[in-house]
């Protein structure tokens, strides 16, 4: 199949993690209160961040994750963007080939590409880095069950038989999961720590949606969030091989300021990881404009606040239609920007009459950009099923129902009649380029719909 320009002409982009329900509040607050001074121009602290940064997110860390163990300054690295600590991070744990856990479906920014070593066998590559992601199966087994690891323990095995000379180093896991937008149980996570301590391997915990959790009246009883940090790590783990990961980019609703961080009790990995920072220098005005944020606590705690209103509104209406339509999802989610959605009835059936599979996946995907929306496709996070893709919900009103109006149009064939006198969407026969943050929408009032359909 030919590759597919996916910003060529599109109109609505419901696959990017952006919260843009909160950017106008952030872009506000730093044009009020970001003034830079001349050591925003200078080389500063160094290559892996400024001392006042890691100070200020120690004390947020310490704070909002409830930490059994204070995080001190110098256990945290700052880098540009989570992607660039994963890259950091496997560096200086691995050798070349060796091999990192990732269970289904697995975010996408956790794998970069793959190649064909030999027939029948794909190799995943973990970012840009010298490690190898080493995808986990579930099959019918609940990933967030203690169940799981037995799928875990099954790959580490045949990892380290298929590929002599390397072995697997550690376990990544999203908490809250991107894209399923649930929570790890306490529970579990202690039992990953034992698993990890078991095999002699690292855990590495990317808590990137820490603060994007919400509630509604569907989710009452969803598993809250638990930092891997909150557990007495030291009762069931060395604690210099878990490592956690976080960033600016989700809870802070800024995808354009790219700072990440790895926290570790590790000195030894701080170091090593220390000699590579200069490739991931973080910008000095995004290194501030993070500082200010975080200094302002009466600020922090009304955006927290107000971030995961918005976020749950968002969740129930997305998942409102979703229930009209008669589509199914992954219910009880809580945390982050999206749901996980199954379009498996709208896959063609095969010619040679067996199930569908990727061919039929990437068919499908390929439809729905065609009808002027992107969304993020199953396959591309090696999800185990065709047919499920990843909705973004926290994009203003007006832009997702328009989404949701073309998708069904496209696979349930019901139209959804939208006055956009009163909105400011754009005409999407007008050729202009693709913005996946459509700006002009966002104080844009709520769209008068009237549904014609039957459920």
């Amino acid at each position: 199949m030919p590759a597919l320009n996916i910003w060529s002409g599109l109109r609505i982009n419901l696959a990017i993690a952006e919260n843009s329900l909160m950017q106008q509040v952030v872009a506000d607050y730093l044009n009020e209160n970001l003034r830079l001074q001349t050591k925003q121009l200078t080389y500063g602290d160094g290559t892996s961040g400024s001392h006042r940064l890691k100070t200020n997110l120690a004390t947020f860390v310490n704070d909002y994750f409830h930490p059994v163990k204070e995080v001190a300054a110098n256990q945290i690295i700052i880098s540009t963007g989570v992607g660039g600590s994963i890259d950091q991070i496997s560096w200086g744990l691995c050798n070349e080939g060796d091999g990192i856990l990732v269970g289904k479906p697995v975010y996408s920014g956790f794998i970069q590409g793959m190649e064909k070593p030999q027939e029948n066998e794909w190799l995943w590559f973990l970012i840009d880095c010298r490690a190898n992601a080493a995808p986990v199966s579930f099959g019918d087994i609940n990933p967030f069950s203690v169940e799981a690891l037995q799928c875990y323990e099954r790959e580490l095995v045949d990892f380290n038989q298929r590929n002599p000379g390397v072995q697997i180093r550690a376990l990544l896991l999203a908490n809250p999961h991107n894209p399923l937008g649930k929570c790890y149980p306490r529970e579990v996570l202690i039992e990953y720590l034992k698993f990890c301590e078991c095999h002699d391997i690292h855990l590495i915990i990317d808590e990137i949606y820490a603060m994007s959790i919400f509630k509604t009246s569907s989710n009452q009883d969803a598993t809250e969030f638990h930092s891997i940090l909150s557990i007495d790590i030291d009762r069931f783990a060395n604690p210099l091989r878990v490592h956690v990961l976080y960033g600016m980019s989700k809870d802070f609703s800024s995808n354009g300021l790219r700072l990440g961080i790895v926290i570790s009790r590790n000195p030894d990995l701080i170091a090593a990881m220390s000699t590579i920072t200069v490739f991931s220098w973080p910008s000095a005005p995004a290194d501030l404009a993070w500082c200010i944020m975080l200094e302002d606590r009466t600020f922090l705690k009304y955006y927290i606040s107000e971030h995961q209103k918005r976020l749950g509104q968002g969740y129930e209406f997305l998942a409102g239609i979703l229930d009209n339509f008669g589509i199914d999802y992954v219910r009880g989610s809580n945390a982050g920007f999206f749901i996980w959605a199954d379009f498996s009835f709208a896959l063609e059936k095969p010619t040679d009459g067996g199930d569908p599979g990727l061919e039929e996946d990437m068919k499908l995907d390929e439809r729905i950009i065609k009808c002027g929306v992107h969304l993020a496709a199953g396959f591309g996070y090696l999800a185990e099923k065709p047919g499920w893709f990843r909705i973004t919900f926290s994009q203003p009103r007006p832009l997702l129902l328009l989404g949701i109006a073309k998708m069904m149009k496209l696979l349930k064939g019901v139209d959804i009649h939208i006055d956009l006198a009163d909105t400011n969407i754009v005409d999407p026969q007008k050729n202009i380029p693709a913005d996946s943050t459509y700006s002009s929408l966002r104080s844009s009032p709520e769209p008068i719909c009237t549904r014609k359909y039957s459920v």
